[in-house]
Order: structure tokens, then C-alpha cells, then sequence
């Protein structure tokens, strides 16, 4: 039997999760003749809640809503829509506060007098005419909150006004640890069930705890503690205090401390006075013997917080990255507003309300254009905006574009890079090596869940052989975010801030799995332990923290590591054991004319070249311990070479520049070949083959 949130909440009379609600109840059959009497009068309390002033004037809502025949029991809460009642609108606009402009009024039925014969019924019937209802204050009670959406006009939203199966996961985590908390408040106990929910900025925090209120019939009374901040400590307290009793007063209640971390936060560190008088506050919120309790839920985008305040929060719950399913649900759940085209084949939740947000820009942006070059007359783009506009495939796509190219630069963001497998010249072993390691897990999803795969690959060899190209073409080629680092990058002066920064590069690669982390000259980041020399021993933290990350990548996650460095002979041993940096693959530089013909094929594949191009006797001519980047010097020399003899032409020789080629000549190739000067000597060749023939043997 399905049945209204009102009714459910009345029959249950208890704290309850309302995402899969069922109640068993027992159906008596009722007599025909039978009517339920009229009361003579009845008391009601307005229920205390932060989306109203409890100095509402209700009695003509009230009367409107008695002018009907309603069903009343001791002890209900009845609810009436305040849509259209113009003193609940001038009063939300009056108020500075965060009220709703039109909000669910909540009254509870304190008790009911009917004649003495009718005493020992549980309900009568009332409407205007029948009886008399007298107003008699305000008290604390549980809410069906749900009611908000019950009875809002618009199509309920599968997000905001339901629980999404995206966002569930989380919804039932808070559920889970709230829950007996609020069943043990009736025997008036002290304890508190305060919760410290973690996780980046858009990521839903905020619409996880609105739906756990909604579903546990409790009143949310927000506050965003970036606004209690102030120059004086005790002005910062004294605006806590007020805060906290104030959200005390709609218990039962989740109190939302929006951007806890701000508190106390100073220039000069943090104020732990009013650290200590904000963790006071906590931990006495539920010490004054109420039946009512109130659960207090900070929100943080970091999960450092000053170690005096931790203690004041129960429980810690970490939001993460959404997984690409439920990406999808969530995706799917907010286009559900749009009109989507056929071709729409369904990051974190505010990232993708950005998405779908942008690709009905685009769509209406598309419309504008073919309204303009079809020269539509006004009865046709009249019908044409009836018809609405369809969201396509398309307009997600540049959609997506657009917000990579906004933001992924600014916040640091891990991207797929544009190097493919054929900008790359040779190396085929190497590159069927990488894939093995990386594409077979992502294709066949058994290997993670067996534990049979490998966490990292360590690619070693000569400066400029390809090592850093290599591995941007293995995340095109298998659709991977990249995450590139450089070892350096991650030492800091301070103590403690090396092994931070480690932390948060395999923090960032998780949130935005697949994706692949690069760790560029890997000796300067880990080198052999006890021989680095420097006095606090940092580099033997980072070497220690390195290796705890390596081995806590979940067996199933999609995160992978490639590194590179040419010194495999200076990195801790410990790295190079199996699952971490348990595949070793040399990247030489070409040794046959095959291979550096793939190579100048490779960098000459966009570059205009004349008819008269060998390319086989530029090999021929080149010396044999060119690397690859080598080659691309000579490239890039015999471009730069014909654009500046084509200048000469212009100026000097009168030339136009319609008459001129652009295309790379052949003398050009060899002119830039005689300044090309290998980069690594056959001297370093034979030490790098060494150690190779040393790494290999063992």
C-alpha cells in the first residue's frame, strides 16, 4: 500500500530511515455504520523549525485547512502548504535570516477533547464547523520533512528532492551511524554522535546531509562558519555560541557546520582559543537532558584539522570521486530535466551539474546559429522554442571541452595528453610491454579483482631516448588521466610537507581513476636510504611514505605508476621489488637504421617536406648515438633553417611570399645535421649498457 509521507510518519511515531520504508500493519475490518465523532475542541503546538519564524501568523492557513474534514489523532503532526499565503512570503523577505520563501508549516496535535463516551477513541474528524482548535504554543518534534517535497509543484528531482543511487552509498553511511544514536536520546543520554564528513569542494557533501535529514524526519539548520570569522576571538565565540544554541532550539536537528576548518583559523596560525570553546560546544550539545537529540555534521575539503578539535567529532567519513557507474547515475539523474537526443549515451556531483549546465548552453547557442543561417521567420522560431531545444551528444562533448580547458589547467587537474603511439618512432617492445601492464587489467577487469596485476613500471635509460613521451602516449592510447611529477617538485623545507605533497599526487590520481601517475626523474625523489646526507633524513621519509602508497593501491583501483629516471643504479632497492616498481624496461637509444627511421618518421610526420627528402640518407649521415631527442633537434633545426632562408628571399632578394615553398629542403636537413651534436657519448652508452646487463642478470 502506497501511502503519504504525512500518514507513514504518523503510523511510525519513531525515528526511521525513509529510503526503503515498509511497516507492518494490522487491517481490522470497520463497521459500515460506523463514523468517527466530531471532538469538541483541540490543542496544537507549532512545531519549532529554522525554515520558518515562529512568529508566523498561521490562523487563516490553519482555518483554510479545516474548511475540509480531517482525520486527527492525539499526538500527529499535520502539515500545511504555505504556497500563496501572503504573510509567510512577507515575512521570509522581512527576515535576514535563511528562512524559505515558502515553507511547510509543521503543527503537532498536543490533545484532543471529545465528549465522554468518545473517550477511548484513538481519532475523530474535524473540520471548522464541528469543533474549535486552539493555538497554544510551540514545541520540539521530529518532522516528516519530506513533506517539502510532497507538496512542491515540480516533477520531484531524482537529486535534489529523492536519493539518488549515485549519492546512496554516502546516504546510508550517515544513516547508519545517526540512527542509534537518535533511538538512545530517548533515555536522555549524554553522548553525541558529531561527525566530521570530508571531501573535495562539489562533490555533494551538502546534498548527502539534506537527503539524511529528510529521510531521518529531522529539521538541518545550516551554518557556514566562513561567516562567523572574525578579527576578535571572543566576538568569534560569542557568534558560535549563539549559533550552536540556536540550531539546540529546532532539535531534533542536524546542525551543518559548513567549512569547519575555517574556525579559528588566523594570519599567524590557528586561535586555539576559539578552537577550544567551539570543541566545548560540541561535546555539551547534547548534555542538558533532552529528549530531543542534535547531531552535528562539520563538512571539511580537507581532512587535516587542528588536532584539538578532532576529538569533538565522533565519527569520520571520507567522500571520494564518484566511480564511473555512478558518474553515469548521476549524469543520467540530472538530464533528466532536459530534452536529450537519441545519440546521448550516458567527476564529482558539482562538476557534473557544471557539465549539463554548459551543454544547455550549447545547445541553445546551436539553435541561435541554425535560427540565423536558416533566415526562420518569427513564426518559425516561435515554434521552434515550443518545440524545445534537445540536448545531443555533441553539445555534452564540447560542453566537456570547455570545462577541461577552464579548469584543469588552474587547479592542477590530471588530463589525457595528445601523444599517440605513432609520434613515438620504435621502442615496439617497450610499448607492448607497458600495455600488457596497463590496457590488460582495464580490458579484462578479472585481473584486478584476482590481484594479478602489477602497480608499477620503471622505464630507464639515457637522456632523451623517449622515456617522458612514452608514457603520455600509453595514457592517449588507453583513454587514462595523466599525472605527471616531477621528483623535485615534491621536496619541501618544511618538515612534514615531503611526505604530504606524495600523499596528495596518489589522493589527486584516485579521485579521477583511470589515470596514470608519472614520476619524472625518480632518483631525485627516491634515492638509496641512509646515503642521501642530509641532516633531518626527509629523503628517507619520502622514500618511506613513497613505498606505503605503492603498497596501499587497492588491488582493484585504476590507479597505475610509471616512472622514469636515468640512474636506476641510485633509487632504493625497495622500490624495484615486486608490486611496486616491479617491471624494469630499458629505453636505449636507436641501434639500427629501422628503428631511427621510425623515429625521424615520427617527428617529420607533420612537417611539410620536399620532394627531394631522403630520409634513409639523413640516417645514413647521422651519427650512431643520436637519441631521440636528438633527431628532434635536427627536425626542429632544418625547419627553423628554411623559415629563415625564406625571410632572406623576401628582404633581400625581392622575392613575394606566395612564391615561396615552405617545405623543409634536403640541404636543409643536412646544413642542420652538421650542428647536431649527440647528447650522450659512446663513453655513457657503454656505462648505461653496463648497467642494464647488471639490472637484467639479477
Amino acid at each position: 500500500v502506497y501511502i503519504s509521507p504525512l500518514l507513514w510518519f504518523n503510523l511510525n511515531k519513531q525515528p526511521s530511515v525513509l529510503m526503503q520504508p515498509h511497516l507492518n500493519l494490522q487491517i481490522e475490518p470497520l463497521d459500515a455504520s460506523f463514523s468517527p465523532p466530531n471532538p469538541v475542541d483541540a490543542y496544537a503546538n507549532l512545531i519549532q523549525s529554522p525554515n520558518y519564524d515562529l512568529k508566523v501568523k498561521c490562523d487563516r492557513m490553519v482555518s483554510k485547512y479545516f474548511n475540509f474534514q480531517r482525520y486527527i489523532c492525539k499526538g500527529d503532526v499535520i502539515c500545511i502548504d504555505s504556497k500563496g499565503q501572503l504573510e509567510i512570503s512577507q515575512t521570509a523577505l522581512d527576515d535576514e535570516s535563511d528562512k524559505l520563501k515558502n515553507p511547510t508549516l509543521y503543527f503537532h496535535i498536543a490533545s484532543i477533547e471529545g465528549s465522554n463516551e468518545d473517550e477511548d477513541l484513538p481519532g475523530y474528524v474535524m473540520d471548522n464547523k464541528s469543533a474549535r482548535l486552539y493555538m497554544v504554543g510551540t514545541r520540539q518534534s521530529y518532522v516528516p520533512a519530506t513533506m517539502e517535497v510532497y507538496y512542491s509543484s515540480s516533477p520531484c528531482h531524482p537529486i535534489w528532492n529523492s536519493v539518488s543511487e549515485g549519492l546512496s552509498h554516502y546516504v546510508s553511511i550517515l544513516q547508519d551511524l545517526i540512527l542509534p544514536f537518535l533511538k538512545l536520546q530517548h533515555k536522555k543520554s549524554n553522548l553525541s554522535s558529531n561527525i566530521l564528513f570530508s571531501g573535495p569542494p562539489c562533490c555533494g557533501k551538502t546534498t548527502v546531509i539534506k537527503t539524511v535529514s529528510r529521510c531521518l524526519n529531522l529539521n538541518l539548520y545550516q551554518v557556514n562558519c566562513h561567516e562567523l570569522v572574525g578579527e576578535i576571538s571572543a566576538v568569534v565565540e560569542a557568534r558560535l555560541k549563539n549559533k550552536i544554541e540556536k540550531g539546540m532550539s529546532y532539535a531534533p536537528c542536524i546542525i551543518l557546520l559548513k567549512n569547519v576548518h575555517f574556525i579559528g583559523k588566523e594570519t599567524a596560525g590557528d586561535d586555539t582559543r576559539v578552537i577550544h570553546s567551539l570543541a566545548k560546544l560540541l561535546k555539551e550539545v547534547n548534555s542538558h537532558g533532552s529528549e530531543w537529540p542534535v547531531v552535528v555534521i562539520g563538512t571539511t575539503t580537507t581532512a587535516k584539522l587542528n588536532s584539538n578539535l578532532m576529538p569533538a567529532f565522533l565519527h569520520f567519513v571520507e567522500m571520494k570521486a564518484p566511480t564511473e557507474e555512478e558518474r553515469s547515475i548521476l549524469l543520467q539523474d540530472l538530464l533528466t530535466v532536459c530534452d536529450v537526443g537519441n545519440d546521448v549515451s550516458t567527476s564529482y556531483l558539482g562538476d557534473l551539474c557544471a557539465l549539463v549546465s554548459q551543454a544547455l548552453s550549447n545547445a541553445y547557442s546551436r539553435m541561435r546559429k541554425f535560427v540565423v543561417t536558416n533566415k526562420l521567420n518569427f513564426q518559425e522560431e516561435e515554434d521552434l522554442i515550443l518545440a524545445s531545444v534537445p540536448v545531443v551528444q555533441r553539445d555534452l562533448l564540447n560542453s566537456l571541452e570547455t570545462l577541461h580547458s577552464k579548469f584543469a589547467e588552474a587547479i592542477g587537474a590530471p588530463k589525457i595528453p595528445n601523444v599517440k603511439f605513432e609520434d613515438v618512432g620504435g621502442l615496439n617492445y617497450v610499448k607492448q610491454e607497458i600495455l600488457d601492464t596497463i590496457q590488460l587489467p582495464l580490458e579484462h577487469p578479472e585481473i584486478l579483482f584476482s590481484g594479478l596485476r602489477r602497480s608499477g613500471v620503471l622505464l630507464y635509460g639515457p637522456p632523451g631516448s623517449g622515456k617522458t613521451l612514452l608514457a603520455k602516449a600509453v595514457a592517449t592510447e588507453c583513454s587514462l588521466n595523466f599525472l605527471s611529477v616531477k621528483g623535485p617538485e615534491l621536496i619541501n623545507m618544511y618538515v612534514g610537507q615531503s611526505e604530504e605533497n606524495v600523499r596528495a599526487v596518489f589522493s589527486q590520481a584516485r579521485s579521477a581513476v583511470p589515470c596514470i601517475i608519472f614520476f619524472d626523474e625518480l632518483d631525485s625523489l627516491a634515492p638509496n636510504r641512509g646515503r642521501s646526507g642530509d641532516s633531518g633524513g626527509v629523503m628517507d621519509r619520502v622514500v618511506s611514505q613513497l613505498l606505503s602508497e605503492l603498497d596501499g593501491l587497492n588491488k582493484k583501483s585504476e590507479v597505475f605508476v610509471i616512472g622514469a629516471t636515468n640512474r636506476p643504479d641510485l633509487i632504493d632497492p625497495a622500490l624495484l621489488r615486486p608490486g611496486r616498481f616491479d617491471r624494469l624496461l630499458y629505453v636505449g637509444i636507436p641501434d639500427s637504421k629501422k628503428a631511427k627511421l621510425n623515429i625521424l618518421k615520427a617527428l617529420t610526420r607533420k612537417i611539410p617536406l620536399d620532394e627531394n627528402v631522403d630520409l634513409a640518407k639523413i640516417i645514413d649521415q647521422c651519427p650512431s648515438n643520436l637519441s631521440g631527442a636528438d633527431f628532434y633537434s635536427l627536425c626542429s633545426n632544418a625547419v627553423i633553417l628554411r623559415v629563415e632562408k625564406n625571410v632572406e628571399l623576401v628582404e633581400k632578394g625581392g622575392k613575394k611570399v606566395e612564391e615561396l615553398s615552405s617545405n623543409v629542403q634536403m640541404e636543409d636537413f643536412l646544413i642542420a645535421l652538421k650542428s647536431t651534436v649527440p647528447s650522450v657519448s659512446v663513453e655513457q652508452l657503454k656505462i648505461y649498457q653496463e648497467i642494464k646487463s647488471r639490472i637484467e642478470s639479477e
